[in-house]
């Protein structure tokens, strides 16, 4: 069926229907993506920044250890000894709860596998590290020499090991920021398309539903005035099947009964 031939609170009906339609959809879809970037920008300002923080402050925290650790082995102050050894001991403490953290943060396959990389060159230190502080304890008069030898190799290792996971959270990070921005963008093309498409579909519809009323309302008046003015000739033609056709019709039929009533009126009077 033409859509010109449904009534034309129907025709309404569905043109408004549709704009609510499209509407809603807009709607939707705007709320999902701002879910989705809400999301995203969730993750990089807690999880991927907290990571990159928490690893930069556990390699701080190795640094400031292994000079605390080459000074105590190099030292023969007992006072200064004794107060490396507690300061140490303290940021070692605080180093464990940010171990554990980023551990539990870490859920990529890289990063774990930089994490166990990390753990080995972590217990090849303290090894050697326990190794030497024993020496150190019976009064070794090498350990300075195995200090710069043997155990700061090792403390490089495990700050170089560390130093790869920087990296790696780093270019996650940069990486999620990218993927946000052009979520972002991606967003905006969609809405704006989408609000495009709807304008557009829109205006089609009121027109094609305003011409599909209005030319036959226009096609009445232009017979009513012409039957007003005792012009009975021209026919009424209508095309639609609706309230607006139905009126054409009806004042078809009223205009042929109009024409058939002048015929009989000048008939008897001829006759």
């Amino acid at each position: 069926m033409k859509f010109s031939n449904l009534s034309v609170g129907l025709r309404l009906g569905l043109s408004f229907g549709a704009l609510l339609f499209i509407t809603a959809l807009i709607a939707g879809t705007g709320m999902w993506r701002i879910a989705s970037l809400k999301n995203a920008s969730d993750r990089v300002a807690t999880q991927e920044i907290e990571q990159q923080t928490l690893v930069e402050d556990w390699a701080s925290d190795i640094r400031l250890n292994w000079v605390r650790t080459e000074a105590f082995l190099k030292a023969i102050d007992r006072d200064y000894m004794d107060s490396l050894t507690t300061d140490t001991q303290a940021t070692a403490t605080g180093m464990e709860s940010k171990v554990q953290r980023i551990e539990a943060l870490v859920q990529s396959d890289a990063g774990r596998n930089l994490l166990a990389a990390i753990a080995t060159a972590r217990k090849a230190y303290n090894d050697k590290l326990a190794e030497i502080r024993e020496l150190h304890r019976g009064g070794e008069p090498n350990v300075p020499s195995m200090v710069d030898k043997d155990l700061r190799p090792l403390a490089n290792k495990y700050l170089a090991s560390l130093d790869d996971l920087r990296k790696t959270m780093a270019s996650q990070l940069a990486e999620s920021q990218r993927e946000t921005s052009a979520l972002a963008g991606a967003s905006q093309l969609l809405l704006g398309v989408g609000t495009l498409l709807a304008v557009a579909l829109g205006a089609t519809l009121a027109w094609t539903v305003t011409r599909s009323i209005v030319r036959p309302v226009r096609a009445g008046r232009q017979a009513a005035e012409r039957i007003a003015g005792g012009d009975l000739t021209q026919p009424i033609v209508h095309r639609n099947l609706d309230e607006t056709g139905q009126l054409l019709q009806a004042l078809g039929t009223m205009q042929s009964r109009l024409a058939a009533i002048v015929d009989n009126v000048r008939s008897n009077a001829e006759g």
